[in-house]
């Protein structure tokens, strides 16, 4: 692949967000890094209550593109696209198969995110 992905963060589904968020804060010790009323991220791992890009609420998987299309389109020939480019509010994503059958996305993030910086 002629894009270089960097390790973006890993996002857990839950249930109750404010709970979950206390839990990673007081006794994990994580800071916020970002916070929306659905998401909140701490330093390459992230929390979320809405809907899962991979459709299920299994752990997943992101790396960071400067531009989705060129890593979309840099893929080799037999790599097996699961979710094709889709744009989101926090940016444009895609999935690929993993090496277990998972999927792991690649993420271009927007300029402008809906969820605000804490720091």
């Amino acid at each position: 692949m002629k894009v270089q992905p960097r390790f973006g963060f890993a996002i857990e589904y839950v249930d109750d967000i404010q709970a979950a968020t206390r839990f990673y804060t007081e006794v994990m010790g994580l800071k916020v890094e970002r916070q929306h009323p659905s998401f909140v991220q701490f330093d390459h791992f992230a929390i979320a209550t809405d809907e899962a890009p991979g459709g299920s609420r299994e752990l997943e998987l992101y790396w960071l593109v400067n531009d989705a299309e060129a890593a979309r389109a840099a893929l080799p020939k037999n790599a097996e696209v699961t979710k094709e480019i889709t744009q989101l509010p926090f940016g444009k994503v895609f999935g690929v198969k993993g090496p277990t059958g998972e999927p792991r996305f690649l993420l271009e993030l927007a300029t402008h995110r809906p969820s605000q910086s804490v720091t």
